[in-house]
């Protein structure tokens, strides 16, 4: 059985057996991925993954059931199943299901040649990332992981209101991590490329990349403790705004999560700074027409010139605001409940390269690497804590790498003290984008001074 029969035999059979409404939400990917290790094929991956999340209305409430497999008896057990769940529920947790939109906009996320790709390919590149990266520098001594993915996935929603919606993306990802040593020194060194042009992708400058930055690391210092002139390069600041990105979602907000509450309009960061959400960004990391629940998205400014011009709604939270969901209520998986998610969340660009960045800063640090985000950031607060690596800057230019250093402040005091931004773009593999970020001030704990 397909999924349009699957669809309409499940819609037809819940209503008759007594559900007021009722919507279907399908999700189905295709994975390929290999993982090259001395020139030979680790492990290899060739799956496909469907499932199926069944909600509806059932004596004033929700009930909800999931399946993998789409026969005939799954659509008994789905019906049968939602009822019983919604049975255990009350009415004040009853989901309320919509009709569609007048209209959604068009987003460009699959290309069709990516699908053509043969596994032969793919393997062929992959490897030749791996040798790039083992010769990428005299200092390379092995490799850490070598990994390329391709991942072909579609969305599908279907309520009996009539919404009815389906959208299909793919990307590839080519990941590589080389080991530097030099004596007792070891360093390691990553890059990825992500896209779904395979005519974009180059296997050896991903590789020579990761080379690069891991003989980049060797012979690094600590240096005295104390508050620094600093630079966050692109991907520490896409990593912190990954982090933080939960202070702009109204559920927070409305749960005393986020510091946010009533700032809708005022001044939150400096006037250079500008953070936009892109659903619609062609071919972007997280692009998407519709979220979860069906609501159309849109592109939008989250802070405009330092101004916050508006939280991110599902439509539970922003029917407690009393305004229309920004359509950023996404499912993680068919086994998860809507959460209110960033799409393609993008600090806008300046106009200085980072070079300049560096001149104009002239003494400081240039913030590389960051970890423990997990541990070290309070996502409440903004207060922040985390080991860091990078470049002291002398005169303008690198001098020498920096290691065994903490970085602290605070991510609302962050956004405040952006000096100037640079003209380059990080974007994370989950769509999360930032240039090069100038700091007048920033907190170091290195060695005792």
């Amino acid at each position: 059985m397909n999924e349009t029969e699957f669809e309409k035999m499940l819609m037809e059979k819940a209503l008759a057996a007594g559900f007021l409404d009722c919507e279907i939400y399908y999700q189905k990917s295709r994975t390929f991925g290999v993982t090259i290790l001395e020139g030979e094929v680790s492990d290899y991956e060739n799956s496909d993954v469907q499932g199926v999340c069944f909600r509806g209305t059932y004596a004033d409430t929700t009930g909800y059931a999931y399946t993998e497999r789409l026969t005939a008896h799954d659509v008994d057990w789905l019906i049968q199943e939602a009822m019983e769940n919604a049975m255990l529920l009350s009415s004040e947790e009853r989901e309320i299901l919509f009709p569609p939109e007048d209209s959604y906009p068009l987003v460009y996320t699959e290309n069709p040649s990516l699908e053509r790709l043969t596994p032969e390919e793919k393997i062929h590149a992959a490897k030749k990332m791996e040798i790039a990266a083992l010769h990428g520098a005299k200092e390379i001594v092995s490799m850490d992981y070598c990994r390329l993915s391709t991942v072909c996935s579609e969305t599908a929603i279907v309520n009996s209101y009539g919404l009815c919606l389906h959208h299909r993306k793919n990307h590839m990802l080519a990941y590589v991590c080389a080991i530097a040593k030099d004596g007792s020194d070891i360093k390691t060194g990553s890059h990825f490329w992500k896209g779904n042009r395979f005519a974009d992708f180059d296997p050896i400058a991903t590789g020579k990349k990761a080379a690069e930055i891991a003989a980049s690391r060797l012979g690094a210092k600590s240096i005295p403790a104390g508050n620094y002139a600093a630079i966050l390069d692109g991907n520490v600041m896409a990593d912190l705004l990954r982090t933080f990105c939960g202070i702009f979602f109204a559920e927070n907000v409305q749960k005393g999560f986020s510091l946010l509450a009533n700032k809708t309009g005022k001044k939150i960061a400096a006037p250079l700074v500008t953070i936009e959400d892109l659903p619609l960004l062609e071919n972007g990391y997280a692009s998407a027409p519709f979220d979860s629940e069906g609501v159309a998205c849109r592109n939008k400014a989250v802070i405009k010139d330092g101004v916050l011009q508006t939280l991110l709604y599902n439509r539970k939270t922003a029917a407690k605001d009393g305004v229309a969901s920004t359509g950023n209520g996404f499912k993680p998986s068919v086994y998860a409940p809507v959460q209110t998610s960033v799409t393609n969340f993008y600090l806008q660009r300046g106009t200085v390269s980072q070079t300049q960045l560096l001149e104009d800063m002239w003494e400081g640090l240039l913030i590389m690497d960051i970890t423990g985000l997990h541990a070290g950031a309070n996502a409440v607060s903004g207060d922040f804590s985390l080991s860091a690596e990078g470049l002291w800057i002398a005169e303008g230019k690198p001098s020498y790498p920096v290691e065994q250093i903490t970085i602290s402040d605070n991510f609302y005091t962050l956004l405040e003290k952006i000096s100037a931004i640079g003209n380059d773009l990080y974007v994370t593999p989950s769509g999360v984008g930032a240039p090069s970020v100038y700091l007048p001030t920033l907190a170091v704990s290195g060695q005792e001074a």
